[in-house]
This record gives structure tokens, C-alpha cells and sequence, in this order.
């Protein structure tokens, strides 16, 4: 009957030991996405909060082309990330979603891949090697979307507050536009596009252009006066 009576005991025991495992797995969130979406104040802190062990030299600027605003709802931000990396990681044989962070017609900022490892793409691995891709939703292409004043506000703030983390003077030689490189070859053909295979990204219309004088007359300045503000602060 002892033997009986301490079977039945460590029975259950072992069957509460279980019973609570299973309740404690449970209450467990469950990580729903590798996309971590955040506001510009949310963005800075995190940022600053990073220890990035790679060297980073390289800001680039893309447009996703597609999708494009009419894709976007306001609330599908992770839908849309999902999509894009399904895309980069199936199609184009990509290790993971291309770009390090995307911006939103909202304003919103997600990071998807870690600033410790470098962005893939099609601007080539001269530019990635110690570069952060930012990808801005959105085809700013003229005669397409037109860029809202909450994202506008957000890319020149994160671009600030990228060129600050990094030590960055913002310059042709620091902060890129996709359309300065040659798809194939992964060269650097700034304004010869002409005559070499290149992309419009980050958009004809993106901040008066995608020439490297229309990013020195009218990105490059706001990136600097933001730099200032945010030191100031």
C-alpha cells in the first residue's frame, strides 16, 4: 500500500510539474514579427542605445517603388514589411529583408535587419559593405506619390541621427542615393547614368531630385540643420 500510496504521489506531482510548464509556456508571448516599429523619439533612444561593431560609413537612400502609398493603410506597416522580405528572401535569393530600416508614410520607422549586418541589394556590395540601408515606402518617382511632411521628417531626422551615431559629415561620399550606383557592376557612376544601367531610386522627385546636385541643394542642408538641432537639444 506504501509503494501504492508514494506512486500515486509522485504521479502527481509530476503531472502538476507538467500542468505548469504547459500554463508558463502559454503566458509566453509569442515573438510575432523581426520587425521592431518605432516613433523618431522611440528611434533616437534605441539607436544611441546600440553597439554597432562593424564600421558604417555609407548612408544610402532608397524608394520601394513598389509597394507604393496606395498600398498603405495606416496600419499595415508589418503586413507590408512581411511582403517585402518575402520578396527579397524567395525571389532574390536574399539572406534576409535587404534594408536595415524602413520609413512609412506616417512617419513610423522600422528596423528589420541588425545594423551589425550589412544591407543586400542591388547597389552592390561596394556600398553595403559598411553602409545602412534606408528604405522609404513609397515611388517618389515625379508624377507618382507625393512624399508626406511626416515622412519627409522622419528621413532627414533619422539620416541626422545616423550621421551622428557614425561621426558623418553629410557629403556624396557619406550619404548615397541608389541612383549613383550601376545595378550590375556595384560601381559608383554618381551622375553618368546616361550611360550605365542604374535605377531612379530613391525617386526623381525625392527631395527636388536624385542628382548629386539636387542632394547638395536640397537634402544635404536639411540633414545638417537637423545634425544641429538635435546637439542643441
Amino acid at each position: 500500500m506504501k509503494k501504492v500510496f508514494f506512486f500515486i504521489c509522485s504521479l502527481i506531482i509530476m503531472m502538476s510539474g507538467n500542468m505548469t510548464s504547459l500554463h508558463a509556456a502559454e503566458d509566453i508571448p509569442k515573438q510575432k514579427s523581426n520587425h521592431m516599429l518605432m516613433t523618431k523619439k522611440e528611434f533616437k533612444e534605441w539607436l544611441f542605445d546600440q553597439q554597432v561593431d562593424r564600421k558604417i560609413s555609407l548612408i544610402q537612400q532608397h524608394h520601394t517603388w513598389a509597394p507604393s502609398y496606395k498600398r498603405f493603410n495606416g496600419s499595415n506597416h508589418l503586413e507590408l514589411l512581411r511582403g517585402m522580405e518575402k520578396y527579397h528572401t524567395k525571389e532574390m535569393g536574399w539572406s534576409h529583408i535587404a534594408q536595415n530600416i524602413t520609413t512609412f508614410p506616417d512617419g513610423m520607422i522600422a528596423v528589420s535587419r541588425p545594423l551589425d549586418i550589412a544591407p543586400e541589394g542591388t547597389i552592390g556590395d561596394q556600398a553595403n559593405a559598411e553602409g545602412i540601408t534606408i528604405e522609404n515606402l513609397g515611388n517618389f518617382d515625379k508624377g507618382h506619390d507625393k512624399m508626406t511632411k511626416e515622412q519627409k521628417d522622419t528621413i532627414i531626422y533619422i539620416t541626422a541621427l545616423l550621421s551622428l551615431k557614425f561621426g558623418l559629415k553629410p557629403s556624396i561620399d557619406t550619404i548615397t542615393y541608389h541612383h549613383w550606383w550601376h545595378i550590375k557592376t556595384g560601381e559608383r557612376v554618381l551622375d553618368n547614368a546616361a550611360s550605365n544601367e542604374v535605377k531612379s531610386c530613391p525617386g526623381t522627385g525625392f527631395f527636388g531630385g536624385n542628382s548629386t546636385e539636387s542632394a547638395k541643394k536640397y537634402f544635404y542642408p536639411l540633414v545638417r540643420e537637423k545634425m544641429k538641432t538635435i546637439k542643441n537639444l
